[in-house]
């Protein structure tokens, strides 16, 4: 007499309690590419933004504005733009620094691991010397 074993209710069993763990592997890889893209947007943007001022193409309340469109649109109304220069009325020693700072849950429209990060806060910096006015 043989006995034989029906293995596709027991596939069924051990797929049901593997899939939560693949969806949440998953989801962290493309919440983690997100919120890498975010962080790179954010640095482009301050380097973007320095440059113009060290050039003389913008004024600072101009900066403030290119800085919080150049981030993507999940990111709006929980960035702050700080932009700080040394010496404003002698060009040959100024130097001019732009910083971005936002939430790290803000940082992606998913926050599906928002738990695993919590406070942490994401900063964007870069630093120029402004050229002389021409």
């Amino acid at each position: 007499m043989k006995i034989f074993r029906n293995r596709s209710g027991a596939s069924a069993i051990e797929f049901a309690m593997i899939a939560p763990i693949i969806v949440l592997l998953m989801m962290g890889v493309i919440e983690f590419g997100l919120i890498l893209f975010t962080y790179a947007s954010a640095q482009n943007t301050t380097r973007n933004v320095v440059r113009m001022l060290a050039t003389n193409q913008i004024s600072t309340t101009e900066a403030q504005s290119d800085c919080l469109n150049g981030l993507p649109t999940w990111v709006n109304g929980s960035a702050s733009v700080s932009i700080v220069e040394s010496a404003p009325s002698d060009p040959s020693s100024n130097m001019i620094t732009v910083e971005i700072s936002f939430p790290a849950e803000k940082a992606t429209p998913t926050n599906v691991l928002s738990w695993a990060y919590g406070s942490l806060t994401i900063h964007a910096e870069s630093i120029m010397h402004q050229e002389a006015a021409t």
